[in-house]
């Protein structure tokens, strides 16, 4: 559930103007190769599904004219001197028989081959993102430009899809239905088949400024899309429910709200007029004037005796369902560029080339780790050549300031140590592990392990090769057997892992209290007989991930915070047994875990600035002595 919160903050934050850019102008060559390459795409995933489509626009194209093609064969039948109504009758029965397989047809395909075929084909495309998504470098995540495109980009690949072939399947349709009915048309009148299609040119370009224009209201308004769905998402999660009843935090969310809301009908506003002008003066008033124009003119003809009755009759008619599937028509065809725009997005992301994920060399045993003068610093203009390659981003991007976390450490971690980093919060020691385990690279300096930049392994296996426990760690809503293997659960191959790893995290008495075992499902959100655990107990089965795997190096951000004294010792104590001669990196500002630890290293703002065994500390009397003794106190207390 949590893993689908924002950044720290983004929920809050307020996007510059200079991000809500305009809608890129496109070339008809790239608006059809963008479309085309998705269209090929959905193909290859389920060849059936295009070619049903397209089977549909034609059947419902001819849907579309027939009424109109037996209305004028039978007016003209009836005009006809000796008309009869056998004859009359007749032409009512095809068209009868027509509609009855036609219906049958298009409810086979609604009800049963759409909906399976159609949502198999979104599913794909939206896997295809979740795999991106899992390359894409964490600090993306760190630019709220990047995440809003990113987010954007996840919401509207499926749909888009199959957007645009339903559009292509309608264009079908009505281009079956309109050449059926001008065809007619001409054959009735020429003039008043020319006015309709220069009618249908102006509006394609009418309709073009309004898609231009609804780009660059979605572009604008999305940053505050997300904003909203971050506040509602607080109101109705758990994760929230107890920090809402007992502060005023719901307050400023309210404002928050509030303020989201103006910012949001200021944005309609804005845009509504020029819709307004576009759709209902050039469009619609236009749509009118060439509507009423056509039956005076055909009212004309009629008084002159230059069209019969039944002619004028099925004319009219014909006019108005032209008229409507012209629209139609202009509306899906000026839709292709804003697919286009939409698609460059979804495309930027599966383009995107991650720095921190690469192919490299193998990862052999572990020796020793080493930090040679590393400094880090959160740079939000990092994602330059992700954002060169989006639309309309030349020269809209805000300069950020550089945050520096990290600067100049020189560390060495030896095979089989015990290392504790402590520090205050903010020091810097959870960036350091994200350093370590390359979900960041350092912005100066480098980190080798047995002597070679990390760098130059593949960074997948690398990280095979560490286990982690993060402080903000995720339970996922699965089983407590699949959280512990972290991903998926063999009942014959990892059963006795999943046990042994829950016992040395502490977890075997709760387990026994659990009806389902480690089959028990984690929340209640989509199991009744699932449980919803307490901060410690969710912490010892995120611990026991660390104990299912043959890591080489484990890394423990702060595996204690929710336990009290006494489970932490019994919990330090077990890591130590179970990890004798693997290599152990413990992060804290409760010193309780450093007497364990062959050396510390204090960090203070970023800095390195002691090192040594607890003990040499002790004796030195820094920031490390006055820590561990302020703490002790409390203790003793």
């Amino acid at each position: 559930m949590n893993g689908s919160m924002p950044p720290q903050g983004a929920g809050m934050r307020r996007y510059p103007r200079k991000l809500r850019e305009k809608a890129p102008r496109q070339s008809i060559k790239k608006i059809f190769l963008n479309d085309t390459r998705l269209v090929v795409k959905m193909a290859k995933l389920s060849p059936a599904y295009l070619i049903t489509m397209i089977v549909m626009g034609v059947v419902q194209g001819f849907m579309g004219s027939a009424e109109a093609v037996f209305t004028v064969r039978l007016f003209n039948e009836l005009d006809r001197e000796g008309a009869t109504f056998e004859r009359a009758a007749l032409i009512i029965a095809a068209l009868a028989v027509f509609y009855l397989f036609a219906y049958a047809i298009t409810s086979v395909y609604y009800q049963f081959i759409e909906p399976m075929l159609g949502k198999k084909v979104v599913l794909r495309l939206h896997k295809e993102l979740f795999e991106k998504a899992q390359t894409i470098d964490l600090a993306c995540y760190d630019d709220p430009e990047f995440y809003n495109d990113f987010v954007w980009a996840m919401d509207e690949a499926g749909g888009r899809g199959a957007e645009l072939l339903a559009d292509i399947c309608q264009i079908i349709n009505r281009l079956v239905s309109a050449g059926t009915l001008f065809g007619l048309l001409f054959s009735i009148d020429i003039v008043a088949a020319a006015v309709i299609l220069t009618y249908s040119v102006v509006s394609v370009v009418v309709r073009q400024m309004v898609n231009r224009v609804t780009y660059e209201r979605e572009r604008e308004i999305n940053p505050l899309n997300r904003k909203r769905d971050y506040i509602n998402r607080v109101f109705h999660l758990q994760d929230y429910s107890k920090e809402i009843r007992l502060s005023s935090a719901s307050d400023l969310l309210l404002d928050e709200m509030d303020e989201n809301t103006e910012e949001r009908i200021g944005t309609v506003r804005k845009y509504g007029k020029k819709f307004f002008v576009l759709n209902s003066l050039c469009n619609d008033v236009l749509a009118e004037g060439v509507y009423f124009a056509l039956i005076l003119y055909l009212l004309f003809k009629l008084l002159d005796g230059s069209v019969l009755i039944g002619s004028f009759s099925a004319t009219i008619g014909m006019i108005w369902r032209v008229r409507w599937m012209l629209n139609d028509f202009v509306n899906r065809i000026t839709k292709f560029p804003q697919h286009s725009m939409f698609l460059e997005k979804y495309y930027g992301f599966l383009s995107y080339k991650p720095k921190t994920n690469t192919h490299g060399d193998a990862v052999g045993d572990f020796d020793s780790l080493e930090l040679e003068n590393v400094s880090f610093a959160y740079d939000f203009s990092a994602n330059r050549e992700y954002v060169d390659n989006l639309p309309g981003s030349d020269n809209e991007r805000e300069e950020k300031e550089v945050h520096t976390v990290l600067e100049g450490v020189n560390m060495t971690l030896r095979k089989g140590e015990k290392i504790a980093i402590v520090g205050y919060n903010g020091a810097g020691k959870t960036t350091l592990i994200k350093l370590l385990m390359r979900l960041y690279d350092p912005t100066s300096g480098r980190i080798t392990m047995n002597g070679k930049d990390i760098r130059e392994f593949d960074s997948e296996e690398y990280r095979k090769n560490i286990g982690v426990v993060f402080q903000d760690y995720k339970l996922f809503a699965a089983s407590i057997a699949e959280n512990v293997m972290n991903g998926i659960y063999d009942e014959k191959t990892d059963r006795e892992t999943v046990l042994h790893s829950l016992d040395a995290a502490g977890f075997s008495d709760k387990l026994e209290d659990l009806k389902n075992g480690i089959d028990t499902h984690l929340t209640r959100e989509f199991d009744d007989e699932g449980t919803n655990l307490s901060g410690g107990e969710a912490q010892k089965v995120v611990i026991a991930r660390v104990f299912a795997k043959p890591y080489k190096l484990i890394i423990m951000d702060e595996p204690s915070s929710a336990l009290d004294p006494v489970a932490e010792y019994e919990l330090n104590q077990s890591i130590l047994k179970y990890a004798q001669d693997k290599t152990v990196i413990f992060i804290s500002h409760r010193l309780s875990t450093t007497r364990f630890a062959d050396r510390i290293y204090m960090f203070d703002k970023g800095h390195l600035i002691e090192s040594g065994s607890h003990d040499e500390l002790i004796t030195q009397g820094g920031k490390y002595a006055q820590m561990f003794n302020m703490q002790a106190e409390k203790y003793r207390k």
